[in-house]
């Protein structure tokens, strides 16, 4: 009784959470903000990210991490995805205000933030002015992730534990 009681504490406050950012926040330029933030975690991006890094010679090891973070990071995404099933926020809660169109896949996890922090954690280790700049980036996408409505606060959380692990994992494969 004491773990349902938890579980359900626990959904109780990422509800609370959720509709904090994604309605208390609502501004129109938090709005304009926030669509442009999220697409700093699309496979475009990281596309983007990853050919121009290559176009100079002495960051092809930061480009080919980058990339290889990023694409090891989205298995278990897209395993998460098909195992847990979780329907997004605007499929099951009502109050939600439409910003962008919604998307089919599920909501667990966050496939945009786990690319965020998979750049970040890579990217990161070209210095600290670069540091200083990525990781806020990511951190946005992962808020603009509830802001927008498609994703609970958990799915942000466990998107950043994947994508940070997978650039760990990748520096460590590849940069040594």
């Amino acid at each position: 009784m004491r773990l349902r009681a938890l579980f359900s504490g626990a959904r109780h406050q990422e509800l609370a959470l959720f509709w904090w950012i994604h309605l208390r926040w609502a501004r129109q330029w938090l709005d304009r903000l926030m669509r442009w933030g999220t697409h700093l975690g699309s496979i475009w991006s990281c596309l983007i990210v990853g050919v121009t890094m290559w176009a100079f010679p002495t960051q092809r090891p930061l480009a080919l991490t980058t990339t290889v973070a990023v694409a090891f990071s989205h298995l278990p995404v897209q395993i998460l995805k098909h195992a847990v099933q979780r329907p997004r926020p605007y499929l099951v809660l009502n109050g939600y205000r439409p910003l962008v169109a919604p998307l089919r896949d599920h909501s667990f996890p966050s496939g945009h933030t786990t690319a965020a922090f998979a750049m970040a954690g890579v990217l990161s280790a070209a210095g600290p002015w670069v540091s200083g700049l990525v990781w806020p980036l990511a951190v946005l996408v992962g808020i603009s992730r509830m802001y927008l409505g498609h994703h609970y606060p958990s799915d942000v959380l466990v998107g950043a534990f994947l994508g940070t692990f997978a650039a760990i994992l990748s520096r460590t494969w590849i940069l040594g």
